[in-house]
């Protein structure tokens, strides 16, 4: 297939997954057929295995694409700046990220237990990754006194990432205070994490 050939096709298949976010956000993933997705692209059920093979493999396409970015995003901060700047710009990240398409990040992060045994696996690998870092993080915190001492790290890091996780349900794409979200949420999480001013009653 030519360069030429490739760029429609490659259009095509994204129209098709932005087509299945949005009906997998809205009806969930069992509840839409292929046949679903065909008709909201203006497409007949058969033509759309010439881009996709099939509907597990659409959604494992969206979620694994999107655990990717949030990945990439946590991984490419500078590991030299203290753990409560690097938590607050993860956290920053991750909000950024969402408020790009709330729905998508719905799907990411809570459509992927649909997953087949194999592509699940994948993905929760990656997961992983993503928690490792706010685990690190926040226990690498804890180390240097940037975060209080009696910290459960594993419950610190599970509290964060539900926080996080849940963050697409109140955040809109069209919503201008959800630029400031980030912030919001990040002073909210880190004052839970940081020392007790010992002069305040």
């Amino acid at each position: 297939m030519s360069t030429s050939e490739r760029e429609p096709a490659a259009a095509t298949r994204e129209m098709i997954l932005a087509a299945a976010t949005a009906l997998f956000g809205d009806l969930d993933y069992p509840a839409t057929s292929i046949r679903d997705i065909a008709r909201a692209v203006d497409m007949l059920p058969g033509s759309l295995y010439a881009y996709v093979d099939n509907k597990e493999a659409i959604l494992y396409a969206i979620v694994s694409t999107g655990i990717d970015q949030f990945v990439a995003a946590v991984e490419s901060l500078d590991p030299s700046t203290a753990p409560d700047e690097r938590l607050e710009r993860a956290i920053r990240a991750h909000t950024d990220i969402v408020a790009e398409n709330p729905q998508r990040a719905l799907v990411v992060f809570h459509q992927w237990r649909y997953l087949g045994d194999e592509s699940r696996a994948k993905v929760i690998t990656a997961r992983r990754r993503y928690e490792e870092f706010f685990r690190t993080t926040i226990r690498e915190g804890v180390e240097t006194g940037v975060f209080r001492s009696d910290l459960d790290v594993r419950y610190a890091t599970l509290t964060t990432l539900g926080a996080l996780n849940w963050a697409p349900e109140w955040i809109h794409a069209d919503d201008p205070a959800s630029a400031d979200s980030g912030r919001k949420l990040a002073d909210i999480l880190l004052a839970g994490l940081r020392p007790f001013d010992e002069d305040t009653p």
